[in-house]
């Protein structure tokens, strides 16, 4: 409530804005005459944008406060795509913790709360990873690294990229002779890391296409997914161990808990802790695209080269987003589908 005026008397008109034109949603503060059985929350749109009115009552018989928001469409798309990423880092964060409560779960029953200490304390990932060098990229993925002078273009389009992303260092590009094959692949972090690019995908993609490609695997390392999926990978590893060696002494000690609710847990803890694996990759594929989004501001690049993706590797065209959501095999991808990489695509850029 609102009590307003000076002397019992009220006036009218704009008593307060806040916000800078052009740089994100304008709040203004203005008192109106009341209108009979109004609503006191309403929606306007066109095509500059949104206004939101809120009438609030005053005090003052006949006068309300009008609170009026007004936002641009590209305010409502940046904050859509602020949302889509706070969602995504936290659904990141419950499929971690997931797989760490399931983990202590398996050390718990293998030895009581000592146990679950240990599972835990194993399933921390060491930091050793692979070493991004010429001759490391070469023996194990039979990759070349390439060289601005071989090709300006594709270097630039890198560095311009990197230099949205604010990253630090750019990452070392490397083409795979893999014939038939169109991908890419993007290893390590922000601090080292490097893009693995098919020569079928340089030769088919055209640069808007490249850059969105690009974009996306910029997006996994400014993410920092690599670090994120090393540690699902430790996680679920010490989960298989311990789930086997729970059952084992549940067994050894001729525990009817073996044939129970407990045994039914440590059997079923492995499939558990990749299912969680396999979403938390979902879900950094998901961000990954808005990142390349942010980075390229151009949807169509990016919708194009998936739909050139999904030809190569189905050999058919985007599936309708309403038969992927009733696929049960969804959920055993690591990639989310085509369809709904593109719709979550389209509904974030403006």
């Amino acid at each position: 409530m609102f009590n307003l005026g000076w002397g019992g008397q009220a006036w009218l008109g704009e008593i307060g804005r806040c916000g800078v034109p052009g740089s994100g949603p304008c709040i203004s503060f203005t008192l109106v005459p009341a209108i009979p059985y109004s609503e006191p929350l309403q929606t306007s749109q066109s095509h500059a944008g949104t206004t939101v009115d809120v009438h609030l009552a005053t005090g003052q018989p006949g006068i309300v406060l009008r609170c009026r928001i007004d936002a641009s469409s590209r305010d409502l798309f940046r904050l859509r795509r602020e949302i889509h990423r706070l969602v995504n880092h936290r659904r990141s964060t419950w499929a971690i913790a997931g797989m760490v409560v399931v983990l202590a779960l398996c050390g718990w029953v293998a030895d009581g709360a000592d146990g679950a200490r240990r599972a835990v304390a194993g399933g921390i990932p060491s930091s050793d990873g692979l070493a991004i060098s010429r001759e490391t990229m070469y023996r194990w993925f039979g990759a070349r690294l390439l060289h601005p002078s071989y090709m300006p273009g594709l270097f630039n389009i890198l560095a311009d990229v990197c230099r949205r992303a604010r990253l630090a260092r750019m990452p070392d590009l490397y083409c795979l002779e893999a014939p038939s094959n169109m991908n890419a692949y993007a290893l390590g972090g922000p601090e080292g890391s490097a893009i693995v690019l098919t020569h079928e995908l340089l030769r088919s993609m055209t640069p808007c296409e490249i850059a969105g490609i690009l974009a996306h695997e910029v997006g996994h390392i400014r993410n920092n997914d690599a670090w994120a999926m090393n540690w699902a990978s430790a996680l679920h590893q010490a989960i298989e161990w311990n789930a086997w060696v729970g059952l084992a002494r549940l067994r050894a000690r001729n525990d009817s808990a073996a044939a129970g609710g407990l045994g039914m847990l440590l059997s079923a803890a492995p499939t558990i802790s990749r299912l969680l694996c396999l979403a938390l990759s979902r879900i950094r594929e998901l961000d990954a695209d808005a990142t390349a989004l942010e980075l390229t501001d151009d949807s169509q690049g990016l919708v194009a080269a998936l739909e050139k993706l999904e030809r190569h590797h189905n050999g058919s065209p985007i599936l309708l987003a309403a038969a992927v959501e009733h696929d049960p095999m969804q959920f055993l991808r690591s990639h989310p589908a085509t369809s709904e990489r593109v719709g979550t695509l389209l509904s974030l850029a403006h």
